[in-house]
């Protein structure tokens, strides 16, 4: 036999609220679903090889576009300036600076280019004019004439070489980025022989001009572009590489015309003191 009981739950009795029991597992699913999320959202950025050059999607006017170019160490940025010094005729200085050019590098290069050289050549003035009855005064133009020939150098013709590369569509893969970092880098050794051509020796600043243009003919821009420009026909590519010489030795000459030049535009003559 069956017997009837009152469903009915005496007053005696606690209830369980089930909804804390509810809210607590569904707010620890919702917890649990988003750190999981999460993790795939980082795991899909993260790239599959450490060393593929990340992709950025900025447009160049923004700021985060040009900081991919910045993100660069000490170890690489010296490992450049190395090799911009060394000459290595049997590779590329262009390979050097894939999968990541960087414009760090050659900003401080031409920074302190544009100072070594107004600064060294108005000792060379100085030297000049040391033991003479002449007054000597600091030529601060200088500066801003360096600046407007090291920036105008780097970022002009580089600038003209890709417009002409755009315009024969060519499949060389070069960027705008890595000549730009290229032409910066090749100014590397132009430092130590500006601080060098302020000795008072006409013919020692002749041998340290020709001694750098042979090195950056071995191992600076114009070379570089010689694999680049193999697609193009031989007589065009030998042309342009004669222009990108002529204009390389151009600003060495114009920097030893100018800046070191065997008579001092500075000095003027002491007027005698009259009694």
């Amino acid at each position: 036999d069956f017997q009837n009981f009152d469903n009915s739950i005496p007053d005696n009795v606690p209830t369980i609220p089930t909804t804390q029991f509810t809210d607590q597992f569904s707010s620890e699913n919702i917890d649990t679903k988003l750190d999981l999320d999460s993790d795939n959202l980082l795991l899909e950025d993260a790239p599959t090889n450490p060393n593929e050059t990340p992709q950025t999607t900025s447009a160049f006017w923004s700021l985060q576009f040009y900081q991919q170019y910045f993100n660069v160490n000490d170890a690489m940025v010296l490992e450049r300036l190395m090799y911009a010094c060394i000459p290595t005729p049997n590779s590329s200085y262009l390979d050097k600076l894939r999968p990541i050019p960087d414009f760090y590098g050659p900003i401080w290069v031409c920074i302190t280019l544009i100072f070594s050289t107004a600064i060294s050549g108005n000792m060379a003035d100085f030297f000049q004019t040391f033991g003479k009855d002449q007054d000597w005064t600091y030529d601060f133009k200088k500066v801003t004439i360096a600046a407007t020939v090291v920036f105008s150098y780097v970022t002009v013709i580089p600038a003209l070489l890709m417009g002409y590369l755009w315009w024969r569509k060519s499949q060389s893969g070069i960027k705008l980025a890595d000549v730009l970092s290229l032409y910066g880098y090749c100014l590397t050794t132009f430092i130590p022989i500006s601080l060098l051509l302020c000795v008072n020796y006409e013919w020692v600043r002749w041998i340290l001009v020709l001694v750098l243009i042979l090195h950056e003919w071995s191992s600076a821009d114009t070379k570089q572009f010689i694999k680049v420009l193999e697609q193009e026909p031989r007589q065009m590519a030998f042309i342009i590489t004669g222009i990108l010489a002529g204009l390389h030795v151009a600003v060495i000459l114009l920097f030893k015309m100018y800046f070191f030049a065997s008579s001092s535009k500075s000095a003027a003559p002491i007027n005698p003191s009259k009694e």
